[in-house]
Formats: C-alpha cells, structure tokens, sequence
C-alpha cells in the first residue's frame, strides 16, 4: 500500500488498513473510503485481504446479533433463547455447564451429599452484584425459593426445582439444600434457566416490575440500557471474580432477518451472529474476514401440541401428523445434512438416550390409516410459527403444511410477532401446534422431556396417569437401571400420546470473525466469560 495515496484529511490507505485491523472502522467503512483513494470498489476490495492482515483486532466492544430482542430480564419469567443467551451473562449461577459439557463451579466453591436428602453447598467469598451489594447465602435461598414458589403468579422454572422441600443459610457462605426425596441431579440444576442468583435487598426494594426493566446480577456483564427492539448495552463487570471478560463493552442487537444479520457480519458490522442456516455456512467460511462454529444441539426442534383442543386430542391425529413428515428430506434438503432425525423425545448425547431405536418413520399411507381411524372430519390444524427463533422456523412449518394437505389435512402456517407467542407461551394459548426447541440442560431425560412436559412444566398440554408416575420415580431416583427402564416406558407412552413432534437434532451454526476465538455451546448460550472468549490481539 502507497503511502502517499492520501486523504485531504490526512488519512492513507495504511492509515484506513491499521484501523480496520484496530476495529475503529468497519469493513464497509474501510472500502468505501479506501475506494475514493485507489479509484474505484473493485480497487479497494483488492485491498481487503492485505488491509486485514493477521486477523487480530484491537477492538474493546463486541456485538452480537440474533434473531430477536430481549423479552424479559426477570430469569424465572422466560426460558427464550433470545433471553437466555443475555441474561446467562448478567447472572452468576451456582455451578456452571461449559462448552465441553462438564459442570464447573459457579458461585458455589463446592458442594456435596450430606445424606440422601441434603445437599450442602460452599459459596464463594467477595462477590458483590452490579449495584455493590454483597453476595450471600441469603440471596441464594431468596433466589430459588422465588423460582419455585406455588404461589407466585408466573413462573416458567418451576419444574426445574421442583424437588426442593426446604433451603437453610446456616451461615453466611453456606446453603442446605433439602430435597423432598433424594435428587442426584440437583447441582446441574442450578446452572442453567432459573437457576440465575439475584440480590435480595435490591429486589424486594423496587420490586419485580421495576427489576424486570432494571435487572442487577452478579455476572461478568452488567446493563448499562436496553432500547426496546434495538440494543442491549452491557458493561464488563471489572471487578469479576474470574477476571474481566475480553471485552469492554457487550451489545446484543436483534436483527430478525438472517440476509440481514449475515450482511452484518461480512462487513464487519458486528461480530458474531446465531442461527446461521447451513445453505449460507459456506458464504461465512469462505469470506476472508469470517468464519463458522457450530455443535450438535443438546435439545431437539420440535412441533410442540396444545393436545387440550381438538382434534389433537386424538392421539391418533398426531401420529398421522408425526408419520407425514419426511425428516430426512428436511436434513438433507433445508439443513444440508447438518442434523439428524430423532428416534425418541430424548436427544443423542443425554444419559438414556436409547441407540435401539430407530429413526422416526416416515409413511404417508399409514399416515393417512391413521387419520381415517381418528375420525378426522377435516378440521383445521394450524402451526403457529415464529422467524428466527430456530433455524428455519418459518421454512419448516411450510414443509410440513405442504406434506400436511398431502395426506388430506387442513393445515395452515400462521406467523407470530416475537411478542405476541411469549405471551401465548405464558398463557399457554396456542391453538395447535408451535415451533419450540427444548432443551436438555441436564443432559438428563429429568432436564428436558419431563422438565418441560411434567405437571406444572412449560408445555403441560398434556397428562398421562403412568408418564407422570415413572417421571416422578425417575427423577428421584438413584438407580440408573431403573432411571433408564423408567425413560424406555416414558418414551414408549409418548410415541402412542404425541404431545410434542420431533422434527430433528440440528447441529446448530454461528458465525463470527476470525479475530474471535469462542467456542459453540450445545445448549444455546452465548458464553462470553474468560474460559470461552477472547479477541486475538496483535
């Protein structure tokens, strides 16, 4: 690069090229000015490679994009992706699930089974929350109880702490938790939804409204505003007690559209991106400035039933349904082989998963069989479909509309506003089916199907005397053999019931540039502490 090919101002295309590295321009800034001093865009982007160098950055600030905006900063009024991969971040919890699927301490030094019943946890010393208040077992106990508390309007955790009789603060820095029977997965409960701490004081004095706009953690970011539909400002937590994150500053912005967010990415608008469909993976891999990462998802993307309305009251219906969808066309064909098709509502890589089963069989004419034993009169089936909640969302809920009619039912796709299906999530309103993507944040069958689809859980459209009885022996159970013969039935039971379709287990994708080194975690969050995150400096 010339340096005598200069500006008026001063600035050369050296200049423009150290600035692009720093990150005080974005790629786009860097061609169209380096345009104006080497004649021409197709002059400039021959520039690119060069100006880009080693790629490291100097940037303080990182910007993630996804397909939404945050809905709620109270963490026991929402499990969204879209809120979990913010509010993750701003809280601490007790134990943490890292990138590598171990369970790690968290706000907990320690913890171990005193007996069958009680479980003793350590915490650690010197924490404070955003706003300077100390971190102490009382905000602990205040926490989890309000998580499960029966008596609290709404709360969409309940279930995950459901096994909890009694919590005691015998001092300062430790916690006894008692459980109503033994629970061995207690500790990997507290690491993901719901499981996030809060201060006391802060929140009994504003209250929950003013704490749902004005949230205060523990975690190594802290909020500085949120602009309904447009950012989420985080400052680093500088006095973090696993050090300050690699950042200065954090802003999630939610770009619904994915050409749009991608478009973001390739000129360097911002830094990483979720929900990269597998057709534009390539377009990210092979640009100069990006790159991709991506894991299995610990969870599944599934067609969740309101089976309280007919006709999906008829289990029959929904095993039409389910035998009407062509799965492996949908990986092969949507996902570009990035995913597999389920056998079961448990998903590969949890404890129980069954590796006898086979993949979910696709027969439009026993399909249709099906449909003529149930009695179906024509009846109108809808799916009710977000954008950008999961990948290819919209897309899919098509797919399956068409295969649908193919065997003669009344379907329909309708979209939904973010908004308006948290509401419907909350009120459970939805009139048929809806895209959800549970996940399994125990790596347990106890952390997804009967976290979510257990008396009281997020999806409870649906009871079977026999399901509720072997998941409510399960999970306070202590032996595996009869854990694993219990999950066996339950799965049997759900195949004949159907109360959520399973479409497939995705390995999920993510875009970033190539000055990030993070890692993709298979439940979704967007972890941005020390141990997953860095910029590569020069």
């Amino acid at each position: 690069m010339a340096d005598e090919t200069r500006r008026t101002d001063g600035i050369t295309v050296d200049g423009l090229a150290r600035m692009l590295r720093d990150g005080k321009i974005t790629r786009r800034g860097f061609l169209t000015a380096a345009a104006g001093l080497v004649g021409g865009m197709a002059a400039a982007e021959g520039l690119l490679p060069r100006a880009a160098g080693a790629q490291t950055t100097r940037k303080t600030e990182v910007v993630v994009a996804q397909g939404g905006d945050l809905s709620k900063m109270d963490p026991h009024l929402t499990t969204s992706g879209w809120d979990l991969s913010i509010l993750l971040n701003l809280y601490d919890n007790l134990t943490s699930r890292h990138p590598d699927g171990k369970l790690y301490p968290g706000l907990a030094t320690e913890w171990k089974l005193v007996n069958p019943t009680l479980w003793q946890f350590k915490l650690r010393q010197g924490v404070k929350f955003h706003n300077g208040d100390p971190f102490t077992a009382a905000d602990v106990k205040f926490s989890i109880e309000r998580a499960y508390d029966p008596n609290r309007k709404v709360s969409l955790v309940r279930t995950n702490f459901q096994t909890i009789d009694r919590i005691e603060t015998p001092d300062p820095f430790t916690v006894n938790f008692y459980t109503k029977k033994p629970d061995p997965l207690l500790p990997p409960r507290f690491s993901f939804s719901g499981g996030q701490i809060m201060p006391k004081k802060y929140v009994e004095t504003v209250g929950d409204d003013t704490f749902n706009l004005k949230a205060v953690g523990a975690g190594p970011v802290k909020l500085v505003e949120w602009v309904k539909d447009d950012r989420v400002v985080l400052d680093a937590t500088r006095d973090y007690w696993q050090g300050q994150i690699a950042a200065d500053r954090v802003i999630f912005k939610p770009i619904p559209e994915m050409a749009g967010r991608i478009a973001a990415l390739l000129a360097g608008e911002v830094d990483l991106i979720t929900k990269l469909p597998p057709d534009h993976a390539d377009r990210v891999a092979k640009h100069p400035n990006t790159k991709i990462e991506g894991a299995l998802y610990s969870g599944l993307y599934v067609l969740m039933a309101n089976s309280k309305r007919p006709p999906l009251d008829n289990p029959k219906v929904k095993q039409a349904l389910s035998l009407a969808i062509d799965r492996e066309s949908i990986v092969k064909d949507l996902f570009r082989g990035q995913g597999m098709v389920p056998s079961q509502p448990i998903a590969k890589g949890d404890n129980h998963f069954d590796e006898s089963l086979p993949p979910l069989k696709y027969d439009p004419s026993l399909a249709k069989q099906r449909l003529k034993e149930a009695g179906y009169k024509g009846e109108e089936i809808v799916i009710e479909s977000g954008q950008g909640l999961i990948v290819y969302d919209k897309e899919m809920g098509e797919a399956v509309v068409s295969m649908w009619r193919e065997i003669g039912v009344n379907a329909k796709l309708e979209l939904l506003e973010t908004t308006v299906r948290a509401q419907k999530l909350r009120e459970k309103t939805f009139k048929g089916f809806f895209w959800a993507d549970p996940t399994s944040i125990l790596r347990d069958p106890d952390g997804m199907m009967w976290r979510i689809l257990g008396p009281g859980g997020i999806y409870d459209y649906w009871r079977h005397p026999r399901f509720d009885e072997l998941g409510d022996a399960a999970r306070f159970s202590v032996d595996e053999k009869f854990r694993g013969q219990a999950y066996k039935e339950m799965t049997k039971i759900f195949q004949e019931q159907v109360p959520w379709i399973e479409v497939i287990q995705p390995i999920e994708l993510y875009g970033l540039q190539k000055y990030m080194d993070w890692k993709a975690h298979p439940i979704q969050q967007i972890e941005l502490r020390g141990f997953n995150f860095k910029f590569r400096r020069a």
